[in-house]
């Protein structure tokens, strides 16, 4: 009785956490950043239900504020939490840089910064300008649609001299300083531009005092400044310190530290009782000039409040739990606590047993995180089985209201951060619970960053393969799509049906449109039921469905409509046969395109290659960013000239353009390459094909997709559109100032009277019309 006993208290020491995969957990995250970007997103977007948005952020002010992140389930860009979640993230990168190696995240993890800080190199439009906030949350947040639906404005704001912001404009410049620090070894010039940026905005936030939410004033219902911005100050000026050396900054730093403010005095600085947070930095220059200087006076600040926040309350189960901040987001301030804990543990020796007792709180805090909880959740979406399915997204939630829909979320939002569990551990996976169900940016910062840390601990211990449904990544990389006329001929002149269609291996479409063509002309469309006609050309109907009503669930859950067609002047229904079907996965505007087979047999890709990074389903994990991709040495290239034969290329994968040209230059194992505008590009797969692989299309054909070629369908195939080069073409851009493209092919970013717009070598250019 003895033995069992003692076993039984020694039992809890040898229970495993759900997961200590910190690898895997952290590459989710990451990609959890990359569904948040705004703008024009690159080739090699791993988020299939992403799609460019917001390409004109700015024009309001005539200024180009596209990229950067959108804060959380919704459409506004508030750069105030966005800088915050940034520089701790870049700080994470700084210091566990191997933790980001192990895990064979760092190509992604630069990406991640340098998305940010692009955007924020744009928003700093003058040395005391600083543009601060894209969107109205008033607007956004009376409004439920995913960022490329917005229809309503977005207005751009800016501090300036007259209307200053000093939190905003010294947690900016600590972002663009600590990111430096991260691109220092391996991209100095860009390293060094934005140091300039952080030097230029911390002079503008000590010269020009104030709060930023009194001059971008709709930022206050949102992200009110609490703490004011003497944290802000020290915290910029310690970063400039660590990274320049500049004594002048440490100066600074102990102005303020050294000031004997009172206890009830909101300015403040020292004996800090919370943790960090996008509002509150206090806790965060502690353990900065702590690691920085190793000075006594930094150090026993930080390590009093590591103190704190380790003896802190917790829930029953053991998460870090504060009965103010906790009741909205607490996994988010749980994660905030430790990672100031492990930054002091970073400065300690390792065998220190303080350490140790830091780092088994830091684990305690993840451990709990991933699933090591009473409600046995892993709180990181798409992780486990148990992720919460129906964070407050709309992006993700495929819906038109947050209460409205399929109760589960479409998308699988990887890797956000949920808000987390109450007081005693309890849990509500429902998307309108924003206090436990929330994402946003500032949820994940410090989360990943104690991740790296884990990892770089050595604490990493991996899961096996996954394999459940919804796993990353998926499991067939294969479009599915299954149709069924269910055609009934209503004599003497109709044809009714109730076409069925579905889709497998996981392609999820929060709704959907058809271009349906009948094989009879001189019809007409009666009625429709269970979608909505958007276009009507004589036997050519695009029907589409709409958010919330049969979405396609990617488990071969089958949806129907109902339409009805009249053969007029007497002819008969039966003559009214269906000819061609074209899904759009997500809407017509952005969806992909499968051509569906009239005998319901089956689909296939519309004007794409499957296994493309383009179409539908999310690219390999393994694939580098295109920011961080390692150029080919040109010195080794063996030059070869060919059209066939020529290996599916990857570039879009790679982060590289595709050539407009089969000229090769090199190949390897990712496929083959040439060389335009003095870089690499990759040899289209369609230089892959035989000429004789497809027919020339008849005269007159109407364009249905254009690649490197204008395709058209003709009996059910494809067939290449000839056309003499420049017949009939048009342009007339001179007139309005500007050059006509090079290349007919690139996006539509605007259409005016004049015709559409693109941009060519950071320029407005009119595509051709021909």
């Amino acid at each position: 009785m003895k033995i069992l006993a003692t076993i039984l208290t020694c039992a809890p020491a040898f229970i495993k956490a759900a997961s200590q995969d910190y690898a895997r957990h952290l590459e989710l995250s990451i990609l959890f950043y990359e569904a948040q970007r705004s703008g024009k997103l690159p080739a090699n977007n791993r988020i299939y239900w992403r799609h460019d948005s917001m390409v004109d952020a700015g024009k309001d002010n005539n200024v180009d504020l596209t990229g950067g992140y959108y804060d959380a389930g919704d459409n506004v860009k508030f750069n105030f939490p966005q800088a915050s979640a940034l520089t701790l993230l870049a700080w994470s990168a700084v210091d566990w840089k191997d933790g980001y190696k192990e895990a064979g995240q760092w190509e992604y993890m630069k990406d991640l910064l340098k998305w940010g800080m692009d955007y924020f190199i744009k928003c700093h439009t003058d040395k005391y300008v600083l543009y601060g906030q894209v969107g109205n949350g008033s607007l956004d947040h009376g409004a439920w649609v995913p960022p490329e639906e917005i229809d309503y404005k977005y207005p751009s704001y800016k501090i300036t001299a007259s209307a200053p912001g000093s939190d905003l404009a010294a947690e900016t410049s600590a972002s663009m300083v600590a990111a430096s620090m991260a691109f220092r070894d391996e991209d100095p010039s860009y390293a060094d531009i934005l140091l300039k940026h952080g030097k230029e905005l911390y002079e503008f936030a000590e010269k020009y005092r104030g709060t930023y939410d009194l001059s971008i004033t709709d930022a206050k219902g949102y992200y009110r400044s609490y703490s004011g911005f003497n944290d802000e100050l020290v915290w910029g000026a310690a970063w400039l310190y660590r990274a320049t050396g500049d004594k002048t900054y440490k100066d600074k730093v102990d102005k303020i530290w050294d000031t004997p403010y009172g206890d009830l005095d909101p300015d403040k600085f020292l004996g800090s009782g919370g943790p960090i947070s996008w509002d509150d930095k206090k806790a965060a220059a502690y353990a900065l000039m702590a690691l920085t200087t190793g000075e006594s006076k930094y150090v026993e600040e930080s390590t009093k409040h590591s103190e704190l926040m380790v003896n802190y309350n917790t829930t029953p189960g053991g998460l870090w739990y504060d009965s103010n901040l906790s009741m909205w987001g607490s996994n988010r301030y749980a994660s905030n606590a430790a990672f100031t804990v492990a930054m002091l543990a970073s400065t300690m020796d390792a065998n220190n047993s303080k350490r140790k007792e830091y780092v088994k709180f830091v684990k305690k805090q993840i451990d709990y995180i991933l699933g090591d909880n009473p409600a046995k959740v892993d709180y990181v979406v798409g992780a486990d089985p148990s992720s919460p399915k129906a964070v407050h997204h709309r992006g993700a939630s495929g819906s038109k209201g947050a209460d409205k829909g399929p109760s589960e979320n479409v998308f699988i939002l990887y890797g956000a951060l949920a808000g987390g569990p109450g007081a005693r551990d309890n849990f509500k996976d429902a998307r309108d619970n924003y206090e436990m169900n929330e994402v946003a940016l500032d949820y994940n910062a410090a989360f990943q960053g104690l991740l790296a840390f884990l990892i770089k601990e050595g604490l990493n211990v991996p899961d096996p393969k996954q394999t459940w449904d919804g796993a990353w990544p998926p499991k067939e990389p294969k479009p599915d799509v299954k149709w069924d006329w269910n055609l009934e001929a209503d004599e003497p002149s109709y044809m009714s049906g109730a076409p069925k269609i579905a889709t497998g291996s996981g392609l999820k479409c929060a709704k959907w449109c058809i271009d349906l063509e009948v094989d009879s002309s001189n019809v007409s469309v009666q009625n429709v039921w269970g979608g909505k006609i958007t276009e009507n050309k004589g036997n050519k109907f695009t029907i589409c469905s709409e958010y919330d009503n049969g979405y396609l669930d990617g488990k071969g859950t089958s949806q129907h409509w109902n339409f009805n067609f009249k053969k007029p002047n007497g002819g008969k229904g039966t003559d009214i046969l269906p000819k061609t079907a074209i899904l759009y996965c997500n809407g017509k505007e952005h969806g992909d395109a499968y051509l569906v087979n009239t005998d319901g047999s089956g689909a296939k890709p519309y004007g794409w290659t499957a296994g493309t990074c383009k179409p539908t389903f999310l690219c390999d994990g393994s694939t580098p960013a295109p920011s961080t991709t390692v150029k080919k040495n040109t010195t080794t290239v063996k030059k070869t000239t060919t059209t066939k034969k020529i290996e599916p290329t990857s570039a879009l994968c790679y982060g590289y353009k595709c050539c407009e040209t089969c000229e090769v230059q090199y190949s390897d194992e990712t496929g083959s390459w040439g060389i335009e505008n003095n870089d690499w590009c990759g040899i289209p797969d369609s230089c892959n094909e035989q000429d004789d692989e497809y027919p020339t299309c008849s005269i007159n054909t109407e364009v249905a997709y254009v690649d490197e070629y204008k395709w058209g369908i003709e009996n059910g195939e494809w067939c290449i559109i000839k056309e003499i080069p420049g017949e009939n073409c048009v342009c007339k851009a001179e007139a309005q100032g500007y050059k006509c493209c090079s290349n007919s092919n690139l996006d539509v970013l605007y259409t005016d009277e004049t015709g559409e717009w693109s941009v060519e070598n950071n320029d407005w250019c009119l595509i051709k019309k021909c």
